[in-house]
């Protein structure tokens, strides 16, 4: 049986992105592996098992703890384990191997796995979100390095990388990986670069294309259907990303857009509210207090308040909390999407709804591109706020032209995805 460890997919965050990673690796990796024998290495502050649904199964996956909190216990904190992982490597001699097992949870872990994995969240194999949070993650992934010699590199985005040691230490970790999948063929290159001569690079779709959707049990919106009411046909969904919103986590245009993303929001709506008869939907793909800079659902309730009152009423927030099946679901009841979170835009291309991705990095053209829609992708760091609302309109006129295309290229890239994980555990 294979024993599978996963890093890189927190298991309690409000960003439903990553909780569909999540989901979906898991499901992938338990019937492609056709193994329970699954854990989560991850930052996480309890000792316990999760549970995960896959249709109607439920499979209980244990999470080993790992954290940076002055509150960690010792064999738990980042600091001990990365020491422990060394002394682990360096000493070769039996009886320290197995002290350090003994005392440490995450070597045991390492220990135990047949494949030892990491997908950095999708897209944090770079240093865009800061220096700080590529070390943390380079820290986890080097500690398989240390106990199993090399790790497996899940489909993620590779790059890019602004910093000399942040590229040094992709190097160091694509050079010892056994096995390196890329979810965009701009990653696939940068990676066969970095992990040296005679090393394949796969090609495969984001795992999200895989995650199944569930209709959730009350649809929660402001203002509220009447309870005679369905959901409208012809609906627009429009994903709002709190964090492009509020200027990135530094507050002060984190990911140089050339677009002035809080400006081109409100106006884009209600030229599309001159378009379109019908109703728009704003929906949060990452949940967080208000004042946070990740929270969608503020940015979302503060882009309807600055819309004029004659058109505002066409526009409903998704307010229910739901989870990251029943946020696809959601998305799958439009006739056409505008997203800025990267899966909320896979939820809705996964499931052939036309959509627009509002980007911030590379990584949603090449996402994008794996199913023939690498046009549909608005770069906001390199359009103005009015080229940017005009192209939207453009696509979203050309809306039904691309419908059938997408819906075979996405079941195109579901099946190459299930193909690719099956190789992984026939080696």
């Amino acid at each position: 049986m294979n024993r599978i460890a996963i890093m890189g997919t927190p298991i309690s965050v409000g960003n439903r992105g990553v909780m569909a990673l999540a989901n979906s690796l898991i499901s992938l990796c338990s019937r492609k592996a056709k193994t329970s024998d699954i854990r989560i290495l991850t930052g996480h502050s309890k000792k316990e098992k999760v549970s995960f649904k896959f249709g109607e199964e439920t499979l209980e996956v244990e999470v080993v703890n790992c954290r940076l909190s002055p509150k960690a216990k010792l064999n738990e904190h980042l600091a001990w384990i990365v020491f422990a992982c060394l002394l682990y490597r360096l000493l070769p001699i039996r009886g320290i191997k197995r002290a350090l097992s003994r005392f440490t949870p995450w070597i045991k872990a390492l220990e135990g796995a047949d494949i030892v994995g990491d997908i950095r969240g999708g897209d944090s194999f770079s240093d865009i979100y800061g220096l700080s949070r590529f070390l943390h993650g380079f820290f986890i992934a080097w500690t398989a390095v240390l106990i199993k010699g090399s790790i497996v590199q899940f489909p993620q985005t590779f790059g890019p990388y602004n910093r000399k040691i942040s590229r040094l230490m992709a190097q160091y970790l694509l050079r010892h990986s056994s096995m390196i999948m890329a979810r965009d063929r701009e990653s696939q290159k940068l990676a066969s670069e970095f992990a040296g001569r005679g090393k394949k690079i796969f090609l495969c779709p984001d795992v999200a294309f895989s995650l199944e959707a569930s209709k959730p049990d009350v649809i929660l919106l402001d203002p509220p259907l009447d309870k005679a009411q369905k959901i409208p046909g012809a609906l627009i969904g429009v994903n709002v990303n709190g964090l492009m919103y509020n200027g990135g986590y530094t507050r002060d245009n984190m990911f140089g857009l050339k677009m002035d993303y809080r400006a081109m929001l409100p106006s884009m709506l209600e030229v599309l509210l001159r378009e379109h008869k019908g109703e728009i939907w704003l929906i949060p793909h990452t949940y967080a207090p208000f004042g946070n800079a990740e929270s969608d659902n503020e940015a979302c309730v503060r882009v309807k308040d600055v819309l004029p009152k004659e058109v505002s009423g066409r526009v409903r927030i998704v307010t229910g909390n739901y989870d990251c099946h029943e946020l696809k679901w959601l998305i799958g009841q439009c006739d056409f999407f505008i997203g800025s979170r990267m899966h909320s835009c896979i939820a809705a291309l996964s499931q052939g709804v036309p959509c627009v991705g509002i980007a911030y990095s590379r990584k949603f053209r090449g996402v994008f591109e794996t199913v023939g829609m690498g046009d549909w992708v608005v770069d906001g760091r390199e359009v103005e706020t009015d080229e940017a609302v005009k192209r939207v309109i453009e696509l979203f006129q050309k809306r039904n032209e691309i419908r059938e295309p997408l819906r075979k290229n996405a079941e195109e890239a579901r099946k190459k995805l299930e193909e690719t994980f099956e190789k992984i555990f026939k080696q």
